[in-house]
């Protein structure tokens, strides 16, 4: 902020000197995130996650970097896991972006196949799952759960119909 003008000088030494003009620098927000809760927890849970508020402020959610339609409000409902902020901007337009706060869920259980769900007497075929620190594991054939198998990874060599339970540290099946 403050009073500019320039001088120009020619190669005969004439000068003139500009009008001056006033720059003001208007004062922009300071955008923060709170959560309200715990930013970990299970499946179907939330955190309202709360951005600072003042008079003429307007807010735009962002979720793994993408706007969140339609969250727009001082606070925001956080029901999946992913890397939150906020855009804050205050009635002169200027807008300030928040730090990042990290919610997660708990795990997700899909099988992933190492080939066919056919295979021919004498083949394995492999069954894989959501890995992770503090994941456990139970895996069932038919119903019947199968002692020792507690990894992600689950060698198949006979039919049947298979599960998987995976939790997470926070108990979350």
């Amino acid at each position: 902020a403050g009073l500019y003008r320039a001088i120009v000088t020619d190669a005969d030494s004439c000068a003139d000197t500009s009008a001056t003009i006033l720059v003001t620098v208007l004062p922009g927000p300071s955008a923060s995130i709170t959560a309200d809760g715990p930013t970990s927890f299970c499946r179907g849970g939330s955190v309202v996650l709360r951005a600072n508020s003042g008079a003429g402020l307007s807010y735009r959610w962002q979720r793994n970097g993408l706007n969140i339609s339609m969250a727009t409000f001082a606070t925001y409902t956080a029901t999946q896991a992913g890397s939150y902020r906020v855009i804050v901007t205050n009635a002169q337009g200027c807008p300030d972006t928040s730090a990042v706060i990290t919610v997660s869920t708990g795990p997700g259980a899909a099988v992933a196949l190492s080939g066919p769900t056919e295979i021919c007497a004498g083949d394995t075929l492999t069954l894989s799952t959501t890995t992770g620190p503090g994941i456990t594991y139970i895996w069932e054939k038919d119903g019947a759960v199968l002692q020792g198998a507690a990894a992600f990874k689950l060698a198949v060599t006979s039919g049947g119909v298979y599960r998987v339970f995976v939790t997470n540290a926070l108990g979350c099946s």
